[in-house]
């Protein structure tokens, strides 16, 4: 639809264009002569911003010369806001990046800080790191808001509205766009843009009554302005819903044409492949075969990748309705030989960017245990320090109340100690299972395993990304717990070859999103269960239930493997691993410092199988 990357990297060149507008229209209230020659020169750089755009630089360093003979900050920061749009627009990001932040040094009013955060918003969209576009623009957004300026606002919330369609937050996209909407109205092609986008959204959500009132309010408009390239666009929206929503293929085919003539009248004959196969779509389906053929044909002209199994698979079924066979089996072919190699893109893109994560990670985490080591290393010495003060003042103070005050002091550096050393650990622990996992997707795609690397793979991606979102918090939910379970025991399947089998249950006593467990807890227990249960001479099966009773949390794990032997100086440990030891020591200091949180252990192991009942006081989010 309308917001793809390419498209909503040019709304974000036009709302770039709309704050150079903005930032040179104030600048008459300066009565003085050399205000109005900056305000004159502004101006002038700003029509020259899409033409000639070395001359615009040119006219906004006047500006600024001037500006800073005056020590005017209002007057810089104008300038400076106009300057750093005109190196996003030559793609000098750094530039314009190192002139914004030297802006925010100095003090601005909620309006130019609130512009110059949406500068370094657009800045970052256009490197395509997402998450911090989407902070600086709500911030920016935010500051605006206070400011009071709405027109200044509707570019910041279209950009948060794109960048939640790109992220596939449709919600927050419909959210912002419908603002953006609301403030629109003193700009007819900024009102366009943002009907179009919205209607979008609502297509994605399969809103189709508001996508049909949006889409026509924006082609009325759109016809209006005489806006031939956006109107070509809404025509080829309207063509693919008719088409595969609608089922009205005659107004798929009516709209699929004007889309085709506007194309072509624009010289735009690089995007007609979409719109040849939404027409050839719609005759394919009204069994108009030939006709369907020639413009698939069409469509095939310079198809990007992703679109081409698309049409292959049309021009399979046309030629499947005309009885020609032979020719159904050859696009047939050329679909599934095209699929494989889009597949297998995806996977090495994915298997690089998982690797490059992981690396990054790996270092973040060398970095953490030394700054884990400092920190003991200094508790060390402030602990010999204070208790030499502490062994001065017994001498002075009463004997009980220094044995007392003592005693209370070592335990709070002691939990200060306990602390630090389970996230160094943490830190030590989490690494060995990816760098494994990452070898075993390797394996499978030399292999050229292709079920068991895509399966392996989206298991992989779900257990790190809880890995790498929870690992910092003590708590986690019922459903993210069964979730990493699930994908851990995927990927031990593929690792046995499936030999041996597991169920995991929720009673309905228990509220998934709600409720709560120490953070990881259940995976060492699951890993131990499945040790035990392949080593059975049988089949093994590991069984894994939550339930609640009198409001404690209860999860049980157990196997029907041979068991073991627990002798009474080990009852309270299943084997000699670090994963134990730091879920004993992990309960033990949660036990201390989370209030109302109560968490055991219990195991029993015979020749039947090994059960391990963890019990949880529930903690309320």
């Amino acid at each position: 639809m309308f917001y793809t990357n390419k498209v909503t990297l040019d709304w974000m060149r036009y709302c770039c264009l709309l704050l150079l507008v903005v930032f040179c229209g104030k600048s008459h209230v300066y009565a003085q002569n050399k205000p109005k020659e900056i305000a004159k020169f502004l101006e002038r750089s700003k029509t020259l911003a899409q033409t000639q755009i070395d001359s615009s630089f040119l006219y906004v360093d006047k500006a600024l010369k001037i500006a800073a003979t005056l020590e005017n900050d209002t007057l810089l920061a104008q300038g400076r806001l106009q300057k750093s749009g005109l190196y996003i627009l030559k793609n000098d990001f750094s530039k314009s990046e190192a002139l914004l932040q030297k802006m925010m040094a100095a003090p601005l009013s909620k309006r130019f800080k609130g512009l110059a955060l949406h500068n370094l918003g657009t800045i970052q969209y256009y490197k395509q790191n997402f998450e911090a576009a989407l902070s600086l623009f709500m911030q920016a957004a935010e500051l605006l808001e206070q400011a009071e300026i709405p027109q200044k606002l509707v570019s910041t919330y279209s950009n948060i509205g794109a960048i939640n369609a790109t992220l596939k937050n449709l919600k927050n996209a419909q959210v912002y766009f419908e603002r953006a909407l609301e403030l629109s109205d003193f700009n007819a092609g900024i009102k366009l843009q943002v009907l179009v986008n919205l209607s979008s959204v609502y297509y994605s959500k399969k809103e189709y009554s508001k996508y049909l009132k949006r889409i026509f309010e924006a082609e009325e408009l759109a016809l209006e302005l005489q806006a031939t390239k956006v109107l070509a666009t809404i025509y080829t929206n309207l063509s693919l819903y008719y088409s595969t929503e609608a089922k009205d293929y005659a107004k798929a085919i009516y709209y699929g044409e004007k889309a085709l003539r506007l194309k072509k009248a624009s010289n735009k004959i690089n995007t007609l492949s979409k719109t040849y196969n939404n027409i050839g779509y719609a005759y394919l389906k009204k069994k108009e075969f030939s006709t369907a053929i020639r413009y698939l044909d069409s469509a095939l002209v310079g198809a990007e990748i992703n679109l081409k199994p698309h049409i292959y698979n049309n021009l399979k079924a046309s030629h499947q309705g005309l009885q020609q066979n032979e020719k159904a089996l050859y696009y047939a072919d050329l679909k599934d030989e095209i699929k494989d190699s889009i597949v297998e893109a995806h996977q090495k893109e994915k298997v690089a960017e998982l690797t490059e994560k992981y690396e990054s990670e790996k270092k973040a985490r060398r970095i953490t245990v030394l700054d884990t080591e400092n920190k003991l290393q200094a508790l060390t010495i402030a602990q010999q320090h204070n208790l030499l003060l502490a062994l001065g003042l017994f001498a002075v103070l009463i004997a009980v109340l220094g044995y007392f005050g003592f005693k209370n002091y070592k335990i709070k550096q002691q939990l200060d100690k306990v602390l630090l050393q389970q996230r160094l650990r943490k830190t030590q622990l989490n690494p060995h299972f990816l760098f494994n996992a990452l070898q075993s997707i390797q394996n499978f795609i030399q292999q050229n395993d292709k079920e068991k690397s895509k399966t392996y793979l989206t298991s992989y991606a779900k257990l790190i990304r809880l890995v790498l979102e929870k690992s910092d918090e003590d708590f986690i939910s019922v459903e993210d717990d069964k979730m990493a379970l699930e994908s851990y025991l995927n990927l031990q399947l593929l690792n046995y070859n499936k030999a041996f089998t597991y169920s995991i249950d929720v009673a309905d006593s228990v509220t998934e999103d709600f409720d709560l467990l120490p953070t990881l807890i259940t995976q060492p227990f699951v890993e131990n269960a499945i040790l035990h249960g392949l080593n059975s001479d049988h089949e093994g099966h590991i069984e894994i239930a939550y339930y609640k009773k009198e409001n404690v949390l209860y999860v049980s794990i157990s196997d029907n493997g041979k068991g073991f032997k627990v002798k009474e100086d080990e009852a309270r440990r299943l084997h000699k691993s670090m994963s134990m030891a730091i879920i004993r020591e992990q309960l033990k200091n949660l036990n201390r410092s989370s209030k109302g949180f109560k968490g055991t252990i219990s195991v029993n192991s015979g020749t039947e199988g090994t059960k391990v009942i963890l019990s949880f006081k529930t903690i309320e989010i």
